[in-house]
């Protein structure tokens, strides 16, 4: 995809996210049915905090691949990938875009690192934002069990 088509997905994708502000501030119906969904509109408040923790989530996922790829591809390029990987991601329905983050990073990214830098970064990244919450929690959960088992009245 060339610079211009990029531009235009991403005013696109800007312009998706001031018509749902737009539509949580001035709409007079709170509830939408679409086959067979309901959908509540939160109140203006509250998508901008929706709004605003996505844009902080999206920009920590990518500082994280930056940093993995050790600062060798620009950060606007790192996050400008990461948000199309994340759009081919729901396109084509893979869970947790499992391939298709490897494939558009290899895909827009191989002119400037080798492919084994790009997907030993990526690698980096599903382990630090994947699997190490999964092991914290995990010990969290174990922990609260522990606790609640050594707290309970012997019947």
């Amino acid at each position: 995809m060339d610079s211009e088509g990029l531009r235009l997905l991403g005013v696109a994708l800007v312009a998706g996210a001031l018509g749902y502000l737009l539509l949580c501030g001035w709409s007079k119906k709170r509830s939408w049915t679409i086959r067979g969904h309901e959908l509540l509109l939160p109140r203006p408040r509250m998508a901008l905090l929706q709004l605003a923790m996505s844009c902080a989530n999206w920009s920590i996922m990518a500082g994280a691949v930056y940093v993995l790829l050790q600062g060798k591809v620009p950060y606007n390029a790192v996050l400008g990938v990461l948000l199309i990987a994340a759009v081919a991601g729901v396109v084509t329905h893979v869970p947790a875009g499992l391939g298709v983050l490897e494939a558009v990073f290899v895909a827009l990214l191989s002119h400037r690192l080798p492919e084994a830098a790009v997907l030993g970064a990526l690698l980096g990244y599903r382990a630090l934002y994947y699997i190490a919450p999964l092991c914290v929690a995990g010990v969290l959960y174990l922990t609260v069990e522990l606790r609640s088992r050594k707290q309970a009245p012997v019947a």
